[in-house]
This record gives structure tokens, C-alpha cells and sequence, in this order.
């Protein structure tokens, strides 16, 4: 199953749930892409959040780079994190289309 699971809650409680939901996804052989909305790059900055160690380890889980949208926060977004972050992290495509998942959770 393809689930796509969007990150829009700028807290630390909601990224946690929603990315942990993902791996815990994924371990299970799902095919998963998460997507962060600008409001949580608040959170994805703090180097102690869940979130920022959870993205970091995407690769571990076989998922792909988490996805941001298209805009100023994103680009300014990737040359303030650290490295290992970044390489974790790519823009939205322009030809995605949320029919392409067959569940849409959003956080």
C-alpha cells in the first residue's frame, strides 16, 4: 500500500506521531513518503527533536527523502540544517498527484 503522510502541525507531540506512524509503516513493508509543511521546520531546526532524529534516519527504514514544498522556507530550510539532514530531505515533484496514494494521513 502507498501512503502518503503530511507533517502540518508545528508541534512536537504531532511531527513525533505522524513520523513515528511512518516508520513503523515502512518497517512493515509499506511504501511511504512523508511530505513536512513550512510550519514545522520550527521544529525540524531543533537539533534535540524527535522529529529532526527521526528524519535523519530514513534511509535506515528504506523510505525516501521526506519532501517539502516548493517555496522560499524550503530553500532557506536546506542550507540551515546540518548535512546528514539535508541529504534526507528534497523538494515536492511537480507531477504528484495525491490519487497516486492509496491513504492520506495528515498530522
Amino acid at each position: 500500500m502507498s501512503i502518503l503522510i503530511r507533517l502540518t502541525t508545528p508541534t512536537e507531540t504531532a511531527t513525533y506521531e505522524g513520523c513515528a506512524l511512518a516508520l513503523t509503516l515502512a518497517t512493515f513493508g509499506h511504501s511511504v513518503q512523508l511530505l513536512l509543511g513550512s510550519p514545522v521546520f520550527g521544529v525540524l531546526m531543533q537539533a534535540d527533536s524527535r522529529l529532526h532524529g527521526m528524519i535523519k534516519s530514513l534511509d535506515l527504514y528504506d523510505m525516501p527523502k521526506a519532501w517539502l514544498p516548493e517555496d522560499v522556507f524550503s530553500s532557506w530550510l536546506t542550507g540551515m540544517v546540518p548535512v546528514a539532514l539535508a541529504a534526507q530531505l528534497d523538494f515536492i515533484p511537480e507531477e504528484v498527484s495525491s490519487q497516486q496514494f492509496a491513504q492520506v494521513f495528515t498530522f
